[in-house]
């Protein structure tokens, strides 16, 4: 059986699981949000004269409407992007022709100002794009969130937390016969742009006696601060398995780790209180 990656909408932000996967892309729209916009010649709402190509002609400065159906648009060029957090600048593989669709956006309220928050699909493992604009279509950072095989945003990946920031939500994963891996990566917006908030680490596996699946569940609390806590917790299930390598055993193992980010006013960033997460990352890296 192959290990795959399950992505649920609401609180579940990613989940190791075992299912049969077919093709994956790099870069996917969100179940159950808005329609992916593949007309990229369209209008932007609440943007007067700007189309979606003026939008992304800001990070690929050459880029033409396609003429088949199924690819949005074409381009042979990206802006230099910085990676931040778990991403991995080794990943940047944008030579030769860029094929471009399905583009997502959310919008965000940052500083009592709107924003939008836009990432696109990109088959052939360019990049995993986020990149952020203001109320007149202009950029203001685009950033490479693509540390591994597939990159994808899944349910609510942008989430308020108060006036000043939003969090946005990428995972990094791939699969194997046994084996799969999934990193949250945890993005703080604001008005002047991306960082990294932190990272979370989950592993699935399975063997003729065990399945191991972990779940990671993203809540954003809001405790009286300027920005709001981020909460993470990753669930594991240690699952036995009888000598057929099928029948499941009574009572799994459940052990849940938790861990926080709080908002410091004083140095403007988020403080980690991630312990027990780090010990499941120690956990997870021992048994990869």
């Amino acid at each position: 059986m192959k290990v795959g990656v399950r992505r649920a909408a609401a609180g579940l932000v990613s989940a190791i699981a075992f299912l049969m996967l077919g093709s994956v892309a790099s870069v996917a729209a969100s179940p159950g949000g808005p329609a992916p916009i593949d007309d990229f010649a369209a209008s932007v709402p609440e943007m007067p004269g700007k189309t979606w190509l003026d939008l992304l002609r800001q990070v690929f400065p050459d880029i033409t409407e396609a003429e088949t159906v199924s690819i949005g648009a074409t381009a042979s060029a990206i802006i230099p992007l910085r990676s931040i957090g778990a991403a991995d600048e080794g990943w940047l593989q944008c030579d030769g022709g860029i094929k471009i669709r399905n583009l997502d956006t959310r919008r965000a309220q940052l500083a009592g100002r709107r924003y939008l928050v836009v990432t696109v699909e990109i088959p052939n493992d360019c990049a995993g794009l986020l990149a952020l604009f203001d109320e007149t279509g202009k950029l203001v950072d685009a950033v490479n969130v693509k540390g591994d095989q597939h990159v994808s945003f899944s349910g609510e990946y942008v989430r308020p937390l108060g006036t000043g920031g939003a969090v946005v939500i990428a995972s990094n994963w791939h699969d194997n016969s046994n084996q799969s891996y999934d990193l949250t990566m945890l993005v703080l917006a604001r008005p002047e742009g991306f960082s990294s908030i932190g990272d979370v680490f989950a592993l699935g596996s399975r063997t003729c006696r065990e399945v191991v699946t972990e779940e990671t569940t993203v809540r954003v609390v809001r405790d009286g601060a300027p920005l709001a806590r981020i909460d993470v917790e990753v669930r594991r299930r240690i699952q036995k398995l009888a000598e057929d390598c099928e029948t499941k055993l009574p009572h799994p193992a459940v052990a849940l780790f938790r861990g926080s980010w709080r908002w410091n006013a004083k140095k403007a960033a988020y403080d980690a209180r991630t312990d027990e997460l780090a010990r499941l990352a120690a956990w997870n890296e021992k048994h990869f």
